[in-house]
């Protein structure tokens, strides 16, 4: 077993959003999505991954079928397989979220 650190993962780009992997075992798949400001992912959907998104730092938009939620630390938020999801960092800051992936 691995044992890391968020912070030493902390790898903004500039132009466009980023996914760190973190830890994949069978059907678990757990990463980080860095959003510098302004930035998104476009909706989408996946019909056989359950998410679920913690927020570590800063704030965002997740939109999911086509309902928007402000997401800030702290907050957690299940995105069922089949229904359609998307990210936008409204803030002037970084947004840090932990994305686990459970595929059926």
């Amino acid at each position: 077993m691995n044992k890391i650190n968020i912070g030493d993962i902390l790898d903004f780009a500039s132009e466009r959003s980023a996914r760190k992997a973190i830890f994949k075992e069978g059907q678990l798949d757990v990463g980080l999505l860095l959003y510098g400001p302004s930035q998104t992912t476009p909706d989408h959907k996946h019909t056989d991954i359950d998410e679920v998104f913690y927020v570590i730092s800063g704030e965002g938009t997740i939109t999911i079928n086509n309902e928007d939620f402000i997401i800030s630390e702290k907050d957690i938020i299940l995105s069922p397989k089949g229904e359609t999801h998307g990210f936008n960092n409204t803030s002037s800051s970084n947004w840090v979220v932990l994305q686990i992936k459970i595929t059926s």
